[in-house]
């Protein structure tokens, strides 16, 4: 998997996660559905992925020599600024932009799947509700060999 592609990926889910919230989401009018549906409540979980993206991107970028590109991932990425306004604050050239973003993205992508925050669906899966065939069993052994083994009951045949 590439760092860019996983860091792309999991900077949408950030921004969406974000907009999740900080935006102001209304409880359903339980009395216009005709069968209600629980599910677990995702917020605290987005919450999480919030912050471990944003530490996915600080630990990646912990360098003193990465300094500039830890304003431009805390400003950009998770500040969501303008993209003119975010070089304008930064003071840097298109060119520089390009290349340090490039930089950015690769690095903490890197982070990300080390983090293991990619695929998103392995991160948000919950075990606790997982249907009973796809949860792993905790206890379980491994399957005993029935029959004969290949070596047979006394071990490998000897070179006689």
């Amino acid at each position: 998997m590439k760092p860019v592609f996983a860091f792309d990926v999991c900077h949408e889910i950030y921004l969406a996660a974000r907009e999740a919230l900080e935006g102001d989401l209304h409880a359903t009018n339980l009395g216009e559905r005709e069968k209600y549906l629980w599910r677990p409540d995702l917020r605290p979980r987005l919450a999480e992925y919030v912050a471990d993206f944003a530490l996915a991107g600080q630990k990646a970028l912990d360098a003193p020599a990465l300094a500039s590109r830890l304003a431009l991932f805390r400003v950009f990425y998770l500040g969501r600024a303008e993209l003119h306004a975010a070089r304008g604050h930064l003071g840097i050239s298109e060119l520089t932009w390009e290349q340090w973003s490039d930089d950015v993205r690769a690095r903490v992508g890197r982070e990300i799947l080390r983090r293991k925050l990619f695929p998103p669906r392995n991160y948000f899966r919950d075990e606790a509700f997982a249907p009973m065939g796809e949860r792993p069993e905790r206890n379980a052994k491994p399957a005993a060999k029935r029959g004969p083994s290949a070596a047979g009951k006394n071990g490998p045949p000897r070179a006689g």
